[in-house]
């Protein structure tokens, strides 16, 4: 155990200090600050995707009511004359062909008097909104065409009682489940990335010491194994010190944009700072758990793929043959993320449930089942068993993989040659 240690931590030291680690790590550094900005930049751009339109309207008070319906959802330019019927007049036509604006909406009085519209969409994303356009309509309508008690029954009607009582532990709103979940995802992404980047960083890092001979030298003092497993929980070490890394940069960030908003809350508005308040409701639904949880299926799988990466690297004479085998290898890690992806809107399908507990698609899937909904312990406890108990046969294979094959050179990596290395005597 001892030589194990000696050689993680000359693997860890040696790593650590390389400059493409340092580099790794800034640009990291820097796009989880860069990050931390979309919704700012997302805000400043707003603006410019917000679909402008020209407003006519048959009298003034129908104009009021239509630009207040809606104005939050569209750049609206009421036009100071009254219109006569569905008919766009012509220098409204011209300007919106033009581009001055994406669509024109003109409300007029029909032959039985009743408030009614004609859109002109000049882009096809005006023309995708037309339902939700009409829907919006619907108010100011009741307003123009109905008055007294009409009008008051017609509000009333409207306007009726609708309360939601969540039945989930987790989540007291959409907003804070869709929050939340975004969080999930960010997570889900970076055990995806960090799981590939490092087992291929193991396959690389034995690779090279088959190139440069020194594995040779090394394996007279100790054993093959003991090698695999020094090297595996050097970059292991080191894959959880990038990560905190990360962790201590999302934290710092989260907390900045957290008092700039507070600091600009009366100059945002209610509306921004209800958002900022959801926002922080939605992170903190988030509970420690998850963080452990993520810290426990990263290494599950950090350890199942990485084995398997240094048994196919100590086979292999190049890095270019470690990656035509990238295909194999990481083909359950896509499958595990795309199965994610599709567990963060329903974590509970029976199929996901039967696959959150298969060894390699395990760590990725029940992160995500764990983080968005209550799992029965008895399912986690299978799944981290499985992994387990994967690690320990995968690590028996990669092992006589490591012993044969780190003095072979020049043979091309093959499925045939990876039996053939499995079956010989170690």
């Amino acid at each position: 155990m001892k030589t194990v240690g000696i050689l993680a931590a000359r693997e860890y030291l040696t790593r650590l200090r390389s400059r493409g680690f340092i580099i790794g790590t800034i640009l990291g550094v820097l796009g989880i600050v860069g990050l931390s900005f979309v919704s700012v930049v997302g805000n400043m751009l707003s603006d410019v995707f917000t679909i402008s339109l020209a407003l006519v309207a048959p009298d003034a008070g129908t104009r009021t009511s239509l630009r207040d319906s809606l104005g939050s959802d569209y750049k609206v330019t009421v036009l100071p004359y009254d219109s006569r019927g569905p008919q766009l007049p012509q220098s409204l036509r011209e300007q919106v062909v033009k581009g001055k604006y994406d669509a024109a909406l003109v409300a007029y009085r029909d032959r039985h008097h009743d408030l009614a519209f004609a859109f002109y969409p000049a882009k096809s994303s005006s023309l995708e909104n037309q339902d939700s356009l009409r829907q919006r309509m619907l108010e100011p309508v009741l307003h123009a065409d109905l008055s007294g008690a009409a009008a008051k029954d017609a509000q009333r009607a409207i306007n009726f009682r609708f309360t939601t009582t969540t039945l989930n532990a987790r989540y007291k709103s959409a907003a804070q489940a869709g929050l939340a979940q975004a969080l999930v995802y960010f997570l889900l992404l970076l055990l995806y990335i960090a799981v590939i980047m490092y087992g291929v960083y193991v396959a690389q890092g034995v690779i090279e010491e088959k190139s440069n001979r020194i594995m040779e030298i090394m394996i007279a003092a100790v054993r093959p194994g003991q090698l695999l497993a020094g090297k595996i929980l050097g970059i292991g070490a080191l894959a959880l010190t990038q990560m905190c890394v990360f962790a201590l940069a999302a934290g710092a960030m989260l907390l900045v944009v957290a008092v700039n908003t507070t600091n600009r809350m009366p100059s945002l508005g209610a509306a921004a700072g209800a958002q900022s308040h959801q926002a922080a409701a939605a992170i903190a639904t988030v509970p420690p758990s998850t963080i452990v949880y993520l810290l426990v299926f990263f290494l599950l799988g950090f350890f199942s793929y990485s084995t398997m990466f240094a048994g196919v690297g100590a086979l292999a004479s190049k890095a270019e043959d470690v990656q035509q085998s990238n295909g194999i290898l990481i083909g359950p890690v896509i499958l595990a993320y795309i199965l994610s992806i599709v567990a963060l809107q329903d974590p509970d399908k029976p199929f996901l449930v039967w696959a959150s507990l298969v060894p390699l698609l395990s760590p990725m899937l029940m992160f995500t089942r764990v983080a968005t909904s209550s799992v029965p312990f008895w399912q986690i406890a299978v799944a981290i068993g499985g992994s387990l108990l994967a690690i320990w046969l995968f690590t028996l294979l990669a092992a006589k993989l490591y012993r044969v094959g780190v003095l072979m050179y020049g043979k091309p990596l093959s499925p045939k040659e990876i039996w053939r290395a499995l079956r010989s005597p170690s």
